[in-house]
């Protein structure tokens, strides 16, 4: 599918929904827009591989994580998103 600028998300609206994303939680038509963003934003796609590298390595703990830890990284995540505007 050819890129849409006018569907474009800027990357503070990324950042908000990458770990949504990368968790495979969020709706196909959100995936799209986040996908054409991460292949076009060089920040945005190094930080997606840094949490795809990070979360293979949690994953290699434990096989069941433990879900109040998983959210609270969330909420990290999440809180520095919004920062990085």
């Amino acid at each position: 599918m050819p890129h849409d600028p006018q569907r474009a998300v800027s990357c503070r609206k990324v950042g908000l929904l990458l770990q949504a994303y990368l968790d495979g939680e969020m709706p196909d038509a959100r995936v799209v827009l986040v996908a054409d963003h991460l292949d076009d934003c060089l920040r945005c796609g190094l930080e997606a591989d840094s949490y795809r590298w990070l979360k293979a390595q949690l994953a290699g703990f434990a096989a069941d994580p433990d879900q109040r830890q998983l959210d609270r990284m969330r909420r990290f995540a999440n809180r520095l998103a919004g920062e990085a505007v």
